[in-house]
């Protein structure tokens, strides 16, 4: 019986065993498929992956180095979450700038290749809102982003990004399945794509930051919802 809602290991990898768990482990934690909170076994993780405990065991110190889980000595092992709405407002605050950066600096140095691509997962995400698909939805926002980090040619910024968006990773789909918002995050990302593209720095960075203002909001909303 499948207890957790993961990924299989794959029996033809070359990977070291504690790698794959800890890989598997980690993209059901980031997509909210497990939840924060959630307590995990040893044991429950290794006869769902067919796997001995030790790489399981080993995952677990992996993991917990990046705070996705929790090690509580004498209960065991838990799922990691944002904890208060306070956290919350100290990621975005900092992201809202990084992110801002990260855009003011893309439209100085994106390629003509980055910038179409910006244009295609605008185009697909219409697309998806169509077809009513959140899932592939929410990938493509995740590829949207990545475009600007990696054009704004900064791997210390990117590095940062990457840490402060794990941290809101679960909140996603949520944020971006509330009635209407896709749809505006659609139309934010159109005005930036352009921006970037024309190579508007300053505007870029504007708006940037508001859409981050917005999942921000939106993020909040959630989060209380779920503590009421």
């Amino acid at each position: 019986m499948v207890k957790y809602n993961i990924s299989s290991i794959d029996s033809y990898s070359y990977e070291p065993l504690r790698k794959q768990v800890y890989e598997v482990l980690r993209e059901a934690i980031l997509k909210g498929n497990i939840e924060p909170g959630k307590k995990i076994t040893e044991v429950e993780i290794a006869e769902e992956l067919n796997v001995s405990r030790t790489p399981v065991r080993e995952a677990f110190r992996m993991l917990e180095l990046e705070e996705l889980i929790i090690i509580i000595p004498q209960q065991g092992v838990f799922i990691a979450g944002i904890k208060s709405k306070e956290e919350i407002d100290e990621i975005f605050l900092v992201r809202r700038e990084l992110e801002g950066l990260a855009a003011y600096q893309a439209a100085k140095n994106i390629t003509r290749e980055q910038a179409e691509k910006l244009e295609l997962y605008s185009e697909q995400i219409k697309e998806c809102i169509e077809n009513n698909n959140l899932k592939r939805c929410v990938r493509l926002d995740i590829s949207f982003h990545q475009i600007i980090k990696g054009a704004s040619n900064n791997k210390w910024l990117e590095k940062f990004l990457d840490s402060l968006f794990e941290k809101v990773t679960r909140f996603r789909s949520k944020s971006l399945g509330q009635k209407g918002r896709m749809k505006k995050a659609l139309n934010e990302h159109k005005k930036l794509a352009t921006a970037i593209a024309n190579g508007e720095s300053e505007l870029a960075r504007d708006l940037a930051q508001k859409h981050i203002d917005r999942a921000w909001d939106s993020i909040i909303q959630i989060f209380e919802q779920e503590h009421s």
